[in-house]
């Protein structure tokens, strides 16, 4: 298995994940992944919409 290192686009921490979730893993931690989606969110963007 190879690893690539990432940096999170909210906090900038680094963080490795597979080669293979590269393009998948954007975020370090959920709570970043929060943070991201409320942000969106405050600005009429909507990640998730409900069906």
């Amino acid at each position: 298995m190879s690893y690539v290192k990432k940096k999170c686009p909210v906090c900038g921490k680094e963080f490795f994940v597979l080669k293979k979730a590269e393009e998948k893993a954007i975020y370090c931690t959920l709570a970043c992944l929060t943070k991201a989606q409320d942000k969106l969110e405050s600005r009429g963007v909507g990640l998730l919409e409900s069906c």
